[in-house]
């Protein structure tokens, strides 16, 4: 890896209070948040209304000579335990979108709302504390930092957080086990393989309980042993581990294992198939079709 971090990423490394490294945050734990700063399950359990809601949210770029736009008034829902998948040819505005929600970019109109929460109108401070508090991220290329070992990584998430310093082994010894990383818990990520790195990747993305979890291509970088073994993790994650997720992908195959299906075409939301009772092999199919309907390369699906 070149040491390059991502926006989102990045802006999640520091302390926005003091200017501090995370070096300097992960040597030195704060105490747990309380009350209303802490997130907590049940709590949010006994909230109605989706996790994550989009109404007709806009995107332009350019000036009044070229405008382009990436988003033109997308507007869906993603409900508590769901597994969403965003599909849609290049440059048809999924990458956008998913910009948008992870506050890496800002929409040009529309709301984003999570947990009942507009976020396209918080400031600074309230987008720094909802990126560490309210979601996990996973990369294409896993944006695990080099430094630091495959344990270090995880707490990571949980130091960000103020969890109380003797919580931390036992959440990341359980969350290692269910995905099944033990192994590489010691290794730094130059040592591991690039499925290896994914899942550690995934379980600081939901060691903390986020309410929704961003994929951007999991397994885009992955043969293909180890992007099922991915696919198959986050559909645990999903299945046991009660986790929201939106995964953007090219990929039928990968898009086979979620609930549901949104496709976006020309920044607008072309198609949505849900899986119901389907076996994920009919699914696929369906999905397939939808990719020839509209243009896509189907050898990438394979």
């Amino acid at each position: 890896m070149d040491g390059r971090r991502s926006p989102f990423y990045h802006g999640i490394m520091l302390d926005h209070e003091g200017g501090n490294t995370m070096a300097e945050t992960f040597a030195t734990p704060r105490p747990q948040m309380r009350g209303a700063q802490a997130f907590s399950r049940d709590a949010y359990t006994a909230t109605q209304g989706p996790v994550l809601s989009v109404r007709n949210i806009e995107k332009v770029f350019g000036s009044r000579d070229s405008i382009t736009h990436a988003l033109a008034g997308v507007s869906f829902d993603v409900k508590r335990g769901e597994f969403v998948g965003i599909m849609g040819p290049s440059g048809s505005g999924k990458t956008t979108l998913l910009n948008c929600v992870s506050t890496i970019d800002v929409p040009t109109g529309g709301s984003i709302l999570v947990g009942g929460r507009d976020i396209t109108g918080a400031s600074k401070r309230q987008l720094a504390k909802f990126r560490r508090d309210d979601l996990g991220f996973i990369f294409q290329d896993s944006n695990l930092l080099d430094t630091l070992n495959g344990y270090e990584n995880i707490a990571l998430a949980l130091t960000i957080r103020h969890e109380s310093p003797a919580n931390i082994p036992a959440k990341i010894e359980a969350i290692a086990k269910n995905l099944g990383v033990e192994g590489v818990l010691k290794k730094y990520p130059y040592q591991m393989s690039g499925g290896q790195k994914q899942r550690i990747a995934a379980a600081r993305a939901i060691v903390s309980d986020p309410k929704l979890i961003l994929a951007d291509e999991p397994t885009g970088a992955l043969d293909s042993r180890s992007a099922q073994i991915m696919l198959e993790t986050l559909e645990m994650m999903n299945t046991q581990m009660n986790a929201t997720i939106m995964m953007v992908t090219h990929d039928a195959f990968a898009a086979s294992f979620t609930n549901r299906v949104l496709f976006i075409k020309d920044g607008t939301l072309f198609n949505e198939i849900r899986r119901g009772d389907m076996t994920r092999e009919d699914f696929f199919a369906r999905i397939m079709e939808v990719i020839a309907f509209l243009g896509g390369d189907a050898n990438h699906a394979a």
